[in-house]
C-alpha cells in the first residue's frame, strides 16, 4: 500500500546489515528511511548504474565531511514499494515495531543496533557502513565507516514513534 503522504528522508548505499545471533551472515543492501519507516532493501530494482553514482556521491560526503543522510534522486516511494515486492529478503520496519534503536562505536566502526518487536519473539539486526569490499570468495567488507554519527537517525525514530 502506497502512502502517498509518506516521504524518504535519507537513502544510505553500502550497508552491511545482519541480525544479532550466533552463525548469522551478514549481506550487502540499502537502508531506506523514511519519516514513518526504516527498510534494509538487499534485493532491488536499481539499475547498476544509479547504485554506482549514487555510492560514489555518498563515498565523496563522508570525505568532505558533509551530511549523509539524504534521499537518492530519482528513487521514490513507488521505486521502494517495488524494492520491498521483489523479494522476502527485504525488510521493512514501521517505527512502531521499534523497541530499541541505538548506535555503538566499535574498534573496526560504528554500529547502528536495531531491536524490533515481531509479536511474539524480538529480533536486533546490526547496520554499518561499508567503506571497501572483498569480491571473492563471497562478498564481503573489509573496512568500514569510523565514526559514523547515526543521531538524525535514532532522533527520527524516537519522536516519530512516540
Amino acid at each position: 500500500m502506497v502512502d502517498w503522504d509518506e516521504q524518504i528522508k535519507a537513502h544510505l548505499f553500502w550497508i552491511w546489515g545482519e541480525e544479532d545471533g550466533f552463525m548469522k551472515r551478514g549481506k550487502e543492501g540499502m537502508l531506506v528511511i523514511t519519516d514513518r519507516r526504516l527498510a534494509f532493501i538487499s534485493k532491488t530494482e536499481m539499475k547498476y548504474p544509479a547504485h554506482d553514482t549514487h555510492s560514489r556521491r555518498q563515498l565523496n560526503r563522508f570525505q568532505a565531511g558533509e551530511n549523509v543522510f539524504r534521499p537518492a534522486e530519482g528513487y521514490g516511494i513507488k521505486d521502494l514499494e517495488a524494492d520491498l515486492d521483489k523479494s522476502p529478503d527485504n525488510l521493512e520496519v514501521p517505527y512502531r515495531q521499534i523497541m530499541d534503536i541505538s548506535s555503538e562505536e566499535k574498534r573496526w566502526g560504528t554500529l547502528l543496533k536495531v531491536k524490533i518487536n515481531l509479536g511474539d519473539k524480538a529480533k536486533t539486526m546490526k547496520f554499518s557502513i561499508v567503506k571497501g569490499w572483498v569480491k571473492y570468495p563471497a562478498k564481503d567488507p573489509i573496512e568500514f565507516q569510523k565514526k559514523m554519527d547515526w543521531s538524525p537517525l535514532i532522533s527520527l525514530v524516537k519522536t516519530a514513534s512516540t
